[in-house]
Parts: C-alpha cells; sequence; structure tokens
C-alpha cells in the first residue's frame, strides 16, 4: 500500500476531450483520473478550453499535477481517489458523511 508522500507521478497524458488525464506513477501503474466534475466551475473555469485542458503537466518532484495560473491536484489525492482502499483510515472515513441518519459519499474534489 503506498503510503502519503510516497505516490511519484511520472507522466502525464491529458485528453481534453474527455477531461481526463492518464497519469503513469513510479510504481509503474497507469490510472486515469476524470476532471469533468470541474470543468467549467469556479477556477477551474479554464478547464473548458481543450487547449487550456491540454496543458497538463507533473509537477515538481511528481507530486502533484498541475496547469498553468497556479492550478495543481497533489498526487496522493489523485492516487487516492483511484485506489480508495489505499488511503489513510481517517481519509476513508473523511469521505463518508452523516446526512439525516443516511451515510453518504462525499464526491470527489
Amino acid at each position: 500500500m503506498p503510503k502519503v508522500l510516497n505516490n511519484i507521478i511520472t507522466a502525464a497524458a491529458p485528453d481534453p476531450a474527455s477531461h481526463t488525464v492518464a497519469l503513469t506513477w513510479a510504481n509503474g501503474e497507469t490510472t486515469v483520473s476524470s476532471f469533468r466534475h470541474v470543468v467549467g466551475k469556479g477556477v477551474f473555469a479554464a478547464f473548458s478550453d481543450p487547449a487550456f485542458f491540454a496543458q497538463a503537466r507533473v509537477g515538481e518532484g511528481g507530486r502533484s499535477l498541475e496547469w498553468p495560473g497556479e492550478l495543481d491536484f497533489c498526487a496522493d489525492a489523485l492516487w487516492f481517489e483511484a485506489h480508495p482502499e489505499d488511503a489513510p483510515e481517517e481519509e476513508r472515513s473523511a469521505r463518508v458523511r452523516d446526512r439525516g441518519g443516511k451515510a453518504q459519499r462525499i464526491p470527489p474534489i
């Protein structure tokens, strides 16, 4: 199980048509992260522009996925979103909140 701060991105291949980014990790695994849920919202308004979305790149030391304008996503958050079973217990607990007696999954960031 990868620990926090051990998740390093080595390559990023953005697909502006689907608003996804294929990520290659230091351990050789590849995952695909979707950003459709934030496209056009708030600071992510620029994701609506395919040319902007295509500028996704690996951040310093592989510790983030970033776009111009200081938009970035933490490598650990992206790894744990793809592998919730690897997330630290407190992260898994924070992903579910009680809503009137019913547990509901909190949508991804």
